[in-house]
Parts: C-alpha cells; structure tokens; sequence
C-alpha cells in the first residue's frame, strides 16, 4: 500500500529549486512522482495507492493545465483546490492505466483536523489554524486517520469503489474537467519521466 499524504497549503508564491510552484509541487507532482517511480513495485505486489486530497477540490479548484505553475491570477487557496483537484484526476487516470494491471487507486477527504496544517501559511486559512477554533471544533489526527486506515486495511472495488473519491466514508461525486490523461501526460513530461501504458476506458 502506497498513501500519499503530504500537503500544505502556503503563503506567497515560491518556486522551488526544480522551478516549480511550491504548493503544486507538494501537493501533487511529489506524489505523482513517486507513484509513477513505484509503479512495477505496485503492480508486483497489487497495491493500493491512497491521495490524501480534499474537499478544495470542488470548492476553491480553477484548473488550467496551461497554467499548472499557478503563474497568473495566484492565490494560496486556488493553488492548494487546484492541486487537490489534479489529485484526483490522477487517481481516475491511474485506475483506468493500472486496474487491470493489479493497482487499486482511491482518494479522499480526511475532514477538518486540529493539527499545525497551514499554522505558516499567510492566507485565511492560515489565520483560521493560528486560532483557538481547529482545537475546538476540528477532529483530532488520530480520527481523522480513520479513513486512511479503512481504505487501506479493506478489499479494493467490494468495501470502496476503485478509481473514486470519498469524503466522511461515503462516495463522492465532484465535477472535474474531462482531461485526465492530459495531466498525465503533460506531468510526466514535466518530471521527464515515461508515461507508461494508455490504459483503457
């Protein structure tokens, strides 16, 4: 089981040493990355591959794939809903290449927690997880991992649908562009990395 699970939403615009934006780099091109470096490990050992995205991607996303950088009209929250949201393409996609290879890839939604998520950031949310509230009202780490541990210890397309998004357990359905594969393809050519098989629909 692969799950990946790092994320954070920022402040200002940065670029990292690789030359792109910070919050599309972490959120989702570093897991990308990885999945895609894993892939003949994954498929040998039939593996399910876990995002860890969120509910940004149907509330604040505005994907532009010729802008997946975040260099015109950039704001911390619309970076970190257009990552998460490219997050979840990438999990349809993986499904549709890799299903039948053995893979079982799934997203999801872990909620609100009461952790240090984006205490750095300068932006709202940043200013909402500086406050009192998160304590208050947030779910603390250990039930939010609720979900991650169910979708990893239960059996792939019989207790969650492969290739799906969930938030609070329950199927999600989200709006999202038809250009899974363009993300693909337009990601690995950034990363300069093979684009594996096409898959089937």
């Amino acid at each position: 089981m692969l799950a990946n699970n790092a994320g954070a939403i920022l402040g200002r615009r940065t670029e990292t040493e690789d030359g792109f934006e910070l919050t599309f780099q972490v959120n989702f091109l570093a897991p990308f990355l990885l999945t895609n470096l894993l892939l003949e490990a994954l498929t040998a050992g039939q593996a399910t591959v876990i995002q860890t995205s969120s509910n940004a991607a149907r509330l604040s996303a505005r994907l532009d794939l010729d802008d997946l950088n975040n260099e015109h009209r950039y704001s911390p929250v619309r970076a970190y809903g257009n990552a998460k949201l490219a997050l979840l393409l990438f999990t349809a996609e993986l499904d549709r290449r890799y299903r039948a290879q053995g893979i079982s890839a799934v997203a999801f939604h872990p909620g609100g927690v009461a952790s240090n998520f984006a205490r750095s950031s300068r932006s709202p949310v940043g200013t909402l997880f500086r406050s009192p509230l998160p304590r208050l009202v947030f779910q603390p780490p250990e039930k939010a991992a609720r979900q991650l541990v169910w979708l990893a210890t239960s059996e792939p397309g019989q207790s969650w649908q492969r290739g799906g998004y969930y938030e609070n357990g329950k199927l999600r359905t989200v709006k999202v562009p038809p250009v899974a594969h363009d993300l693909w393809e337009r990601s690995t050519g950034l990363l300069n990395i093979g684009s594996g098989p096409v898959g089937s629909d």
